[in-house]
């Protein structure tokens, strides 16, 4: 049980970490690794939180909270990067470059999640499910 919440979060930290640096990537922003690990770190307490705290509530209520929480790490991630990250230039993101990054690294997940999600919900409907 604990091997798996401990692969679980790996995988979470370097697929979210690696999802920062892929949007920093394309905005030309310079972001260290240190920084997106240690911001992983606090998107996963905060998920998990989220979660645990509201995980017999409907599901109408955690979309809400969901959003909420999307929201509200998109600006504490603008802060934090407001002057953890650099521009091309070297001077740093700034709250305007920080919520770019945030929004940008949100919609590429968002993105990636669809792409996979929806040809396996397909696929396990016409193949796993019985016949009425």
């Amino acid at each position: 049980m604990i091997v798996s919440w401990l692969a679980f979060m790996v995988v979470a930290l370097i697929t979210y970490a690696g999802f920062l640096k892929l949007a920093a990537r394309v905005l030309h922003y310079n972001v260290s690794w240190k920084s997106s690990f240690l911001f992983a770190g606090i998107i996963l307490i905060a998920v998990i939180c989220e979660h645990v705290l509201f995980v017999r509530e409907s599901m109408a209520i955690r979309i809400v909270y969901g959003v909420v929480l999307v929201i509200g790490l998109a600006i504490l991630g603008s802060w934090f990067f407001s002057s953890r990250g650099t521009k091309r230039t070297g001077t740093p993101l700034g709250w305007s470059g920080g919520l770019r990054l945030m929004t940008l690294t949100f919609a590429i997940m968002i993105v990636v999640v669809f792409a996979i999600v929806a040809p396996a919900q397909t696929f396990l409907s016409k193949h796993v499910s019985p016949s009425p």
